[in-house]
């Protein structure tokens, strides 16, 4: 009975399984499924996963026509190893996302309708890429890679703001600063990477009276802060005068880590948070990772829409130049007076 009962239980997942997989093939050496699929006039993009039949697989690439892109990233999938557990420890790691280039190829036919007499015409093409950005948006893709200069020359007392590691496929920052007196690593929740524990909100608290840092940064946290001018406050409170302070967020992007996903930001925007009113000079800042903006029903007015630069991310570098003004700045609210008390930062799975 108990065979019976797991045979259609294997039933059940396996037909599970294909209904989530848009196409499944396979022959004698491999089994492989696309479970979503989106493309665009220059490139497609797959995720799926693939099992070998037979031993470890040596290299699997992916053809869209002439263009061939490896699979370099793989990542478990426990519900396919569970579905065939006949080739589990060959490909523990079968599943992939791959982004691969290409330039679609239209054909595309006018009807024209002249005295009630029909003209057609067909014209081919190919799809263009996305305008670049024009040249008064200034360019934040290396604003990191100077603040990492900057600390390891200058062996600065960093402390990193979301340490955390979160996205698979992401890493501790540690390593990027071996020039560094000394890293601590500060997050809402603990992790082997985070030294301290905490809300940012509050940074200063954590910390002794006469302990600063040289150099503060996050990466793709301040989209996620309910009050990111009060955590510009707090950052100033731990600078030394003259330290370094990098951020990098979202201009525009999915939503994520819901419910706390609070803001999206201009380089103006960051420029006013790190502000001379609030002791701060900026270096740099400016937006980086192009993209385009599609409006799944497009409105009146709207069509044009993707042929204006996006962006994904900004960055900004700014130095401290004086001390927070206290009486002048002041913002006594507490973070869970503002966003409630039943809302929180979703806990790690």
């Amino acid at each position: 009975m108990k065979k019976i009962f797991s045979r259609a239980l294997n039933i059940v997942k396996h037909l599970q399984l294909m209904r989530k997989s848009v196409i499944m093939g396979q022959d004698e050496n491999i089994l492989l499924a696309v479970d979503h699929s989106w493309s665009n006039d220059y490139s497609i993009g797959v995720q799926g996963w693939i099992l070998s039949k037979k031993g470890i697989l040596d290299k699997v690439e992916i053809c869209v026509g002439d263009s061939c892109v490896a699979i370099t990233s793989w990542h478990p999938r426990p519900d396919v190893t569970a579905m065939y557990p006949q080739y589990k420890g060959k490909d523990d790691n079968c599943g992939f996302i791959v982004h691969i280039p290409r330039i679609a190829q239209h054909q595309v036919t006018f009807k024209a309708k002249i005295q009630g007499i029909i003209s057609t015409q067909t014209i081919e093409f190919k799809g263009s890429k996305p305008v670049p950005p024009g040249k008064n948006i200034q360019d934040g893709g290396d604003i990191f890679a100077d603040f990492i200069n900057l600390v390891n020359d200058k062996n600065l007392r960093i402390l990193e703001i979301g340490s955390r590691v979160v996205s698979p496929g992401s890493s501790s920052k540690r390593a990027l600063f071996p020039g560094a007196a000394s890293y601590t690593g500060f997050d809402y929740y603990p992790d082997n990477n985070t030294d301290v524990v905490g809300d940012a909100h509050k940074l200063s608290q954590y910390f002794t009276d006469n302990q600063r840092f040289d150099g503060i940064f996050s990466i793709s946290v301040f989209e996620h802060l309910a009050m990111p001018w009060v955590v510009a406050m707090e950052i100033n409170k731990l600078l030394e005068i003259g330290g370094y302070t990098f951020h990098a967020t979202h201009f525009a992007w999915p939503l994520h880590e819901i419910p706390w996903d609070f803001w999206r930001f201009s380089d103006e925007g960051l420029k006013v948070l790190f502000s001379p009113p609030l002791g701060f000079e900026v270096v740099k800042a400016g937006l980086f990772a192009p993209l385009r903006m599609h409006i799944d029903t497009v409105g009146p007015g709207q069509e044009e829409l993707p042929n204006h630069p996006g962006f994904g991310g900004v960055a900004i570098l700014a130095k401290k130049v004086a001390e927070l003004d206290t009486a002048k700045f002041k913002w006594d609210v507490l973070t869970e007076s503002v966003v409630g008390q039943d809302s929180h930062y979703p806990k790690p799975s």
